[in-house]
């Protein structure tokens, strides 16, 4: 893509969304003909409230008019916005969406107002967009293609400055500057001859007229204009969603009482409650940290959950060091960097979790620093999560591990074997479940590393005995678990990745590549649940693994092969074969 098209496409990309969204709405609703992913009515909804802003290098900017709007657009339609974005616009696309800030046109609408109305970010658990992982990815493809940013123009070098901060360290380019280096140089990427291209290969494809577009729709320093938040947004129940700028978005079972605290964890959930009753008083920063699946993000939860029951007007915001990231690098896109700190700095809690992917990037690192102490010196609640303690964040900066250093450091360890079997008790009663005891034995002797794991395989045994009408026994609880119980064998992303194309006669390519017909969607989402069941790794990594896919495909993937194996009999069976191939593999 030559520069002059690259800046075309910069300039009018919120009238190529415009068409774009128009099209897809049209379309025939089994996406049969139109070569557009399938949406159901309330996805049609969803996708005509989002407003594209603008599109910095490869990151397309979008806002949806409520936190509500926003967190079902990432958790069902970001994958195929993406899809489609790369299809249309000839270029891997990232897409970062917040949730739009009050107008300075309200009525009462200041800029300090504007902030209050976003003083929370999401978590990475429950389907964010992660922008950051993505540009490390593509730092990594294109880190031979470095370029300067051209001084001409302060607000673009600074903004490109930050960008290539948070990844690997490759490109520079300014917006639409005249170094930039995409993916492809080929002018046949952009425009009419790459939807051309793209309708042989995908059959009967509608291409946009791109011809339609208004010419010099913004001038040079003009931004599109915000869109109106006054326009009611509703549920799915039919009530009108109204924005609370106190109140994170949580999951509701995360809480104290759902938590099983054992001797493994009982000092850290004492000091969890205690941060939540008494915020500032004691543990400041806490710093909990403990291998993944133990328990961390819950006990983070909670303790949102329990300050917010004891003074409602808090202001908390819960967010995983993705979302930092993620907001951090949209506020530089959108030139609200004031907001930004206002949006951190105005809170009375602050909770990040996985604090340890801060590693590498620069940038947010000087930031969180200064909004640490803007927070710790106004006496208000730090609480960090990470996968190791701060003296082993050796790439973090020392001023930032000394600070996280200073207040109470606590971990959690694997559970012992009477608290496994009183999680697993926990579970079956919240599912309502009847869990025999020699069964409840037999797992909780086999799983004792992950609760996730742990589970993981209570409901794996579930399923099977409902699929297959069979009593909920020991016996059939061992042919349900025969091929995923714990050993020695250390299982990669490749090894699953080869072991679920040779399954589905596919090539690596395929499974990993863009396509998007039926059965490699299937066979890639079944790939990446058996990821997240047989590694430790986290979503961002097994994103990479996949074609540098973004993190919350891996979590719809994980969720909808979940859900799969519970109804569907055929996929609990290749589920199966599967898991007995992967081990066998990895063996080999």
């Amino acid at each position: 893509m030559s520069n002059d098209q690259h800046a075309d496409l910069n300039q009018h990309f919120p009238s190529i969304w415009t068409a774009i969204v128009q099209e897809w709405t049209n379309a025939p609703h089994d996406g049969s003909t139109s070569g557009y992913p399938k949406l159901s009515a309330k996805q049609r909804g969803l996708i005509r409230q989002i407003k594209a802003l603008a599109l910095v290098n490869t990151v397309a900017v979008f806002t949806a008019p409520t936190r509500w709007a926003k967190e079902e657009i990432e958790r069902t339609l970001a994958p195929q916005i993406r899809d489609v974005l790369d299809q249309k616009l000839g270029m891997h696309v990232i897409m970062a969406i917040s949730e739009e800030e009050v107008g300075s046109a309200d009525a009462h609408g200041t800029e300090h107002d504007s902030a209050d109305t976003n003083t929370e970010h999401t978590e990475r658990s429950t389907h964010s967009a992660s922008v950051q992982h993505q540009h490390q990815r593509e730092e990594q493809d294109y880190s031979g293609q470095g370029r300067t940013p051209s001084s001409q123009n302060a607000q673009e070098a600074g903004a490109t400055s930050a960008l290539q901060g948070e990844g690997a360290g490759g490109r520079q380019a300014g917006v639409g500057g005249k170094n930039h280096n995409g993916p492809s140089d080929d002018p046949q990427l952009f425009g009419l001859p790459s939807l051309a291209s793209e309708e042989s290969q995908r059959g009967e494809q509608q291409a946009l007229d791109w011809s339609a577009l208004p010419k010099n729709q913004e001038r040079a320093g003009h931004k599109p204009a915000a869109p109106k938040s006054s326009t009611p947004v509703f549920g799915e129940d039919g009530q009108q969603i109204k924005k609370n700028p106190n109140y994170p978005r949580l999951n509701a079972d995360y809480t104290f009482e759902r938590f099983v605290v054992g001797s493994s964890n009982q000092f850290a959930a004492a000091a969890c409650r205690s941060v939540a009753e008494q915020p500032a008083k004691g543990f400041n920063p806490l710093f909990l940290w403990g291998e993944s699946g133990l328990g961390k993000t819950h006990l983070l939860h909670a303790i949102a959950h329990y300050a917010l029951e004891l003074r409602p007007e808090m202001r908390v915001m819960y967010t995983s060091t993705e979302e930092l990231t993620n907001d951090f690098i949209n506020s530089i896109a959108n030139d609200t960097r004031e907001a930004f700190k206002r949006r951190y700095r105005s809170l009375d809690m602050l909770i990040v979790d996985d604090i340890q992917f801060l590693e590498g990037k620069e940038s947010t690192q000087e930031e969180f620093f200064h909004t640490f102490n803007a927070l710790h010196q106004a006496g208000k609640q730090i609480v960090l999560s990470s996968d190791r303690p701060p003296m082993r964040l050796t790439t973090l900066e020392d001023r930032l591990r000394t600070r996280f250093e200073g207040g109470l450091i606590t971990d959690v360890t694997s559970p012992d074997l009477e608290t496994r079997m009183a999680i697993l008790t926990n579970k079956a009663k919240h599912e309502k479940m009847m869990l025999p005891e020699d069964v409840k034995i037999m797992i909780a002797e086999r799983y004792d590393r992950s609760i996730r794991a742990l589970e993981g395989a209570l409901t794996r045994v579930i399923a099977y005995c409902s699929l297959e009408n069979q009593e909920m026994s020991v016996a059939n609880a061992k042919i349900a678990l025969q091929d995923i119980l714990p050993d020695e064998v250390e299982v990669n992303p490749q090894v699953v990745i080869e072991a679920v194309a040779e399954y589905f006669d596919l090539t690596l390519e395929e499974l990993t590549g863009k396509g998007r017909s039926k059965h490699l969607v299937y066979a890639r989402q079944i790939a990446m649940y058996l990821c997240r069941e047989l590694t430790e790794l986290s979503l961002p990594k097994l994103g990479a693994s996949f074609g540098g896919r973004d993190h919350t495909t891996v979590m719809y993937a994980e969720r909808r092969i979940r859900e799969s194996i519970t109804e569907d009999k055929k996929t609990f069976d290749q589920v199966q074969e599967l898991l007995t191939r992967v081990k066998s593999r990895a063996r080999a």
